[in-house]
C-alpha cells in the first residue's frame, strides 16, 4: 500500500476518534476537520468553523478505495478495522491535534442534547461544573444524575435566577454529596466547562454557517492543566451563594 499523505492521515485519525464516541461523521465534516490546527486556545474544535480548507474530497475517496474508511447509513463514514490498525501501527496520534472531539452533534433543537451532555458529566467523579448561564432546571438535572459537588455561575444571571438556584439547593434533603454554588464575574467564565481532578470537558457552540445552536463537546488535553488551574483560582475568589451539607441534612445561603 502506497504511503498516505499527511491530510489523509489526519482525516483517518479524526474518523477513528469520532467513531469511538458513537458519531459517524459525514464527508463534509471530515473535509473540515482535515484543516490544519490553529494555535492552541483559538478554536474549540479545529476545522468545524466552516472556514475554507485546501483539503480535497478526493482524499476521502482514496481512503475508501484503500479500505481504510467505509460508508455507514445515508451519509456517515466510519473507519474499518484495517483503518484502526493503520492508526495504531504507524503511531498517527503523534504530532496531530490533541483536541479530542467527544460529541459533535448536539443541536439545541434536540430535546436529548442536554441529557447527552449530562451523561458526559456523570462519567466524571465529583466534578466542578462551570456554566455562566446555569439555571434552576439545569441544576436540578445535574444534581439528580451526576456527582457534581461545585457549580460556578456568573453574574450574568439576574437576582431571580440566582434565587432559583438557592431555592433548589435549600430544598435538597436526600443528596449524600456536598453541593456548593458560587458566583464569579462574567469576564472570568465565558465558556461552559466541566472540571474534574484530571480532565476538562468544554462545551462550545458552532457558528450559524455550520449549524448555529449546535454544541460540540471537546477535551483539550494540551491545555487541560492550565484550564483546571484557572477555574480553581476563579472558584477560590468567587462569591459564595449557597451550599448543601449532607451530614447536617440542610442547606444554607452564604
Amino acid at each position: 500500500m502506497e504511503l498516505l499523505d499527511e491530510e489523509s492521515h489526519r482525516i483517518l485519525l479524526w474518523a477513528v476518534r469520532l467513531h469511538e464516541v458513537g458519531h459517524a461523521p459525514s464527508r463534509a465534516e471530515l473535509t473540515g476537520l482535515a484543516e490544519g490546527r490553529r494555535p492552541a486556545g483559538l478554536a474549540t474544535v479545529t476545522g468545524l468553523t466552516g472556514r475554507h480548507s485546501e483539503f480535497q474530497e478526493g482524499s476521502v475517496e482514496s481512503l475508501l478505495r484503500r479500505g481504510l474508511l467505509q460508508s455507514v447509513g445515508a451519509s456517515g463514514m466510519a473507519p474499518t478495522e484495517l483503518g484502526r490498525r493503520v492508526i495504531d501501527a504507524l503511531g498517527l496520534e503523534d504530532g496531530f491535534p490533541t483536541f479530542e472531539v467527544l460529541d459533535a452533534d448536539l443541536s439545541s433543537s434536540d430535546p436529548l442534547a442536554f441529557a447527552r451532555i449530562v451523561g458526559r458529566v456523570a462519567s466524571l467523579h465529583r466534578p466542578m461544573v462551570v456554566d455562566p448561564y446555569c439555571r434552576r432546571s439545569e441544576l436540578e438535572y445535574l444534581v439528580a444524575h451526576t456527582s457534581v459537588t461545585r457549580v460556578l455561575v456568573s453574574d450574568r444571571l439576574d437576582d431571580e435566577e440566582l434565587a432559583g438556584l438557592v431555592e433548589h439547593v435549600r430544598s435538597l434533603g436526600h443528596r449524600d454529596l456536598k453541593l456548593r454554588i458560587r458566583v464569579a464575574a462574567a469576564e472570568e467564565i465565558q465558556d461552559r466547562c466541566v472540571v474534574s481532578r484530571d480532565r476538562v470537558l468544554q462545551v462550545g457552540g458552532l457558528p450559524s454557517a455550520v449549524g448555529g445552536g449546535a454544541s460540540v463537546i471537546s477535551e483539550p488535553h494540551d491545555l487541560g492543566e492550565q484550564t483546571r488551574e484557572h477555574y480553581r483560582a476563579v472558584w477560590r475568589s468567587a462569591t459564595r451563594l449557597v451550599s448543601h451539607r449532607p451530614r447536617r441534612g440542610r442547606s444554607r445561603a452564604a
